[in-house]
C-alpha cells in the first residue's frame, strides 16, 4: 500500500495552493476531483473496470480502508450500469466527508498537523525535508516535489505520478503551481503524461467537464428573522445564558437565523455546518468586525497577520507553560491560601488576580503589581464587548478604560526594558523576549511604539478566559461532592510528589476531564462577530458581503447527536472509547478554524493544573450552598457576580513544595 492515496495526496497538493495565499478551488472543483482519485484508486487496486458506456465492478471485496470502501460498496449495490462521470458526480456528493477522513489520517501519520488558527498544515518536518515520515517503509518524497521532477525532467513516470498529474491538470491546479511561462513550456509534456488507460481517460475527462461546467446558482432562501438575544441584560433576568437561546433557535430555525441587536441586524450561522465554514473558509469569507481594532482582540480570535498569529502562538504555548508550571501553580496557591477565611469572596474578580498574577509571570516574567492587577480587572470590566453589536460604551466607563489600558502598557513598557540586553530578564525566554525578536526583524511590522500593546494583549485576554473557566469548574466540582472528593485526593497527591516536572499536569485525570466538560457547558467562546468579507452561500441562503454574522460555534455541545443527554455534567465522555470531545467540528469551546482562540492549548492544561492548586490551598464551599450558575457578557461569556465562595486554608505549612 502506498504511503498516501490518490485522494490524500490530490487534497495536499489543494491545501498547499491555499497555504500560499492562492484562491482556494470552487467546491465545483475539488469535489470531483477528490472522488476522481477515490475512482482512480478503486481501479489500481483492480476493483472497477470500464468499457466505452459504463463503469463496472470486477472484484467488490473491501480494501479496508475508510477512503474507498464507502465508494465501493455504493458502485457494487446499484442496480443500473452507469458510466464514470455518472459516479464522478454521484461520489462527489461525499467528498467533504472523503476530505474530512482524508486530513485525519494525515494528522495520525504526521504528514500534517493543526496550526495555531486550527486549519490543518502540511507538517513542518515534511516542509523541511519534502518526504514523508517513514511508513512501514523508506520515505516517500513530498507530492508536489515529486510531480515538478517528473514534469520538469526526462525520466519515465511512476503510474501513480501519471494519475496525479491527470488530475491535477484536469482540476487546473497547475494554473495556480506554474507560471504562465511553464505551463506553456510544459503543455506537451502534461499532456503526453495524461495519455492513459481508458477507465483514466473517463475518469479524468469526467473530472474535467464536472469542474467545467459552473454550478446552476442557488435560489436564495429567505432567512428567518427571531428576536433579540439576549446578551445583556435579560439573559440574566431570565436565567437563561445566550448559548441556550442560539440552541434553541437553530433547533427551531436551522443553522441560519438573523437576530435583532438593538441598533444592528446580525446573521447567525450556527452548528456543526458553521464550523465547517469557520475552518475551510473562514479566512476567505469572514473578517474581522469593525469594532476590532485593539491588539486585545487578537487572543480572543486569532490575528489577521500570520507573523503575529506566530507570536501569540509561541506565548500561549503548551511547552511555554510546563516551562513556568511550578510558578504558575505555586502562585495559584500562594493566591488561594490568603483568600480570607469563612467570609464571602466573589469568585471571578478573586480569580482574576490569581490568573493575573499567574500569567504575569509566565508571559512577562514577573507577576504585576498590585495596582496594575487592579487597572486589569477595571479593563476587563469595561471592555465595550457591545461595541462589536453596533454599541458604544457610556462616556465614563470608555474614560476609565483608556486610563487602566495606559497603565497596563507603562507596567509592560517596564518589563520591555527589563527583557532587553543587560536586564534581569533579557534570558528568560517569555512573550516579552519573542515581542522584542520581531520587532528587531521587521521594525516596520512591530514598532517600538506597538511593543507595551503587543504583550498587553495575550496577558488581558488570557485573564479572562482562565479565571472564567477555573471559576465554573470549581462550581461544577463543588455541586457535585463526590467528584470533588475524587479532584482533592488528586492535586494533593500532585502537589506531595514535589516540584512539578514536564507534562506532570497529565497526572491530573480526573481534573483534565471536568475541565473539558466544564468547557463543553460553559464555553469561553461560545459565539464571535464578524463581517462577511465576501458574499457567500451557507445553508442556501446568501451572505452578503459586509454584513453582520455571528458564528455560534458552541450550538454542537447542546445537540444530543453529538453529546448525548448534553446537559448532563459526565467527565466520563472523555474516557475511551467515547472520547465525545475528540468529535471534529462538534467540541469548539474556543471557536473554530482561523478563528479559534489562539489560547485554547494553552488553558486546557492550565485550567485543571491551575484548580488543582486551588484545591490544594484552599477549602471552599458555595454561597450560598443551593447557589445556580448564571452567566453573563459577550462574547465571552463568564460566571455572574453572584458566583461566591466561602474558603478555609489548607496546608498552609507546606507552600514550598513547588519551587
Amino acid at each position: 500500500m502506498p504511503v498516501l492515496r490518490f485522494a490524500e495526496e490530490i487534497l495536499l497538493l489543494i491545501l498547499h495552493e491555499e497555504s500560499d495565499g492562492a484562491e482556494a478551488p470552487a467546491e465545483t472543483v475539488w469535489r470531483p476531483t477528490l472522488a476522481g482519485a477515490v475512482l482512480m484508486e478503486l481501479a489500481v487496486e483492480g476493483r472497477i473496470d470500464t468499457d466505452l458506456d459504463s463503469l463496472l465492478v470486477s472484484d467488490p471485496t473491501p480494501l479496508g480502508d475508510t477512503l474507498l470502501d464507502p465508494a465501493l460498496a455504493r458502485i457494487a449495490k446499484s442496480k443500473e450500469r452507469r458510466d464514470a462521470a455518472y459516479w464522478v458526480g454521484n461520489i462527489a456528493e461525499d467528498a467533504e466527508n472523503i476530505r474530512d477522513a482524508a486530513i485525519a489520517r494525515m494528522l495520525g501519520k504526521g504528514i500534517m498537523e493543526i496550526a495555531a488558527d486550527g486549519a490543518p498544515v502540511l507538517a513542518r518536518s515534511v516542509l523541511r525535508t519534502r518526504r514523508y515520515p517513514p511508513q512501514e517503509g523508506a520515505p516517500e518524497q513530498e507530492v508536489r516535489l515529486r510531480l515538478m521532477r517528473v514534469l520538469f525532467g526526462n525520466d519515465i513516470p511512476e503510474p501513480r505520478d501519471v494519475v496525479l498529474i491527470s488530475l491535477a491538470a484536469a482540476c487546473g491546479l497547475f494554473k495556480r503551481m506554474l507560471t504562465k511561462e511553464e505551463r506553456e513550456q510544459l503543455g506537451e509534456r502534461i499532456e503526453l503524461v495524461g495519455k492513459m488507460d481508458l477507465i483514466g481517460r473517463n475518469v479524468v475527462e469526467s473530472v474535467r467537464r464536472s469542474g467545467s461546467v459552473p454550478a446552476a446558482p442557488p435560489q436564495p432562501l429567505s432567512i428567518p428573522q427571531v428576536k433579540g438575544l439576549p446578551l445583556l441584560g435579560s439573559a440574566l433576568e431570565a436565567n437563561k445564558d445566550a448559548t441556550r437561546f442560539l440552541v434553541e433557535k437553530y433547533i427551531e430555525h436551522g443553522p441560519v437565523f438573523a437576530i435583532s441587536l438593538r441598533r444592528r441586524k446580525a446573521i447567525v450561522l450556527a452548528g456543526a455546518a458553521a464550523n465547517r465554514l469557520l475552518e475551510n473558509k473562514g479566512r476567505v469569507y469572514l473578517g474581522n468586525f469593525e469594532a476590532r481594532d485593539e491588539r486585545a482582540a487578537a487572543g480572543i480570535a486569532g490575528s489577521g497577520n500570520p507573523r503575529y498569529g506566530r507570536l501569540l502562538a509561541a506565548a500561549y504555548s503548551r511547552p511555554r507553560l510546563e516551562k513556568h508550571a511550578q510558578t504558575a501553580a505555586e502562585a495559584a496557591r500562594s493566591a488561594a491560601a490568603e483568600w480570607t477565611p469563612a467570609r464571602p469572596l466573589p469568585a471571578l474578580p478573586a480569580l482574576q488576580r490569581l490568573a493575573a498574577a499567574q500569567l504575569g509571570a509566565i508571559l512577562t516574567g514577573a507577576p504585576p503589581p498590585g495596582e496594575c492587577t487592579a487597572d486589569i480587572l477595571d479593563y476587563l470590566a469595561t471592555l465595550p464587548a457591545a461595541r462589536m453589536f453596533g454599541q458604544r460604551p457610556p462616556p465614563l466607563q470608555a474614560r476609565k478604560r483608556r486610563r487602566a489600558r495606559r497603565r497596563i502598557d507603562a507596567f509592560c513598557a517596564r518589563m520591555i526594558e527589563a527583557h532587553r540586553p543587560g536586564g534581569p530578564l533579557h534570558e528568560a525566554g517569555d512573550l516579552i523576549n519573542d515581542a522584542l525578536d520581531l520587532h528587531e526583524t521587521d521594525p516596520g511590522f512591530m514598532p517600538e511604539t506597538d511593543l507595551p500593546s503587543a504583550c498587553a494583549a495575550p496577558l488581558l485576554t488570557g485573564v479572562d478566559t482562565l479565571a472564567a473557566a477555573c471559576a465554573c469548574l470549581l462550581y461544577a466540582l463543588l455541586k457535585r461532592p463526590p467528584l470533588l472528593a475524587r479532584a482533592i485526593a488528586e492535586a494533593d497527591a500532585f502537589f506531595a510528589a514535589g516540584p512539578a516536572a514536564p507534562r506532570a499536569a497529565d497526572k491530573l485525570d480526573t481534573l483534565r476531564r471536568a475541565a473539558l466538560e466544564t468547557l463543553r457547558l460553559y464555553p469561553p467562546a461560545p459565539a464571535a462577530a464578524y463581517a462577511a468579507a465576501n458574499s457567500f452561500d451557507f445553508a442556501g441562503c446568501r451572505i452578503p458581503a459586509g454584513a453582520a454574522v455571528l458564528t455560534a460555534n458552541a450550538v454542537t455541545h447542546f445537540l444530543p447527536d453529538f453529546f448525548p443527554d448534553p446537559q448532563r455534567f459526565d467527565i466520563d465522555r472523555c474516557l475511551p472509547p467515547r472520547e465525545e470531545h475528540k468529535q471534529r467540528r462538534a467540541y469548539a469551546p474556543f471557536g473554530a478554524g482561523a478563528q479559534r482562540c489562539l489560547e485554547a492549548g494553552f488553558a486546557e492544561v492550565q485550567i485543571p493544573l491551575t484548580t488543582a492548586a486551588v484545591l490544594h490551598a484552599a477549602e471552599l464551599e458555595l454561597d450560598p450552598s443551593d447557589y445556580e450558575l448564571k452567566l453573563q457578557g459577550a462574547p465571552a461569556f463568564r460566571p455572574a457576580q453572584s458566583l461566591r465562595f466561602k474558603t478555609i486554608p489548607r496546608h498552609a505549612g507546606d507552600r514550598q513544595i513547588v519551587k
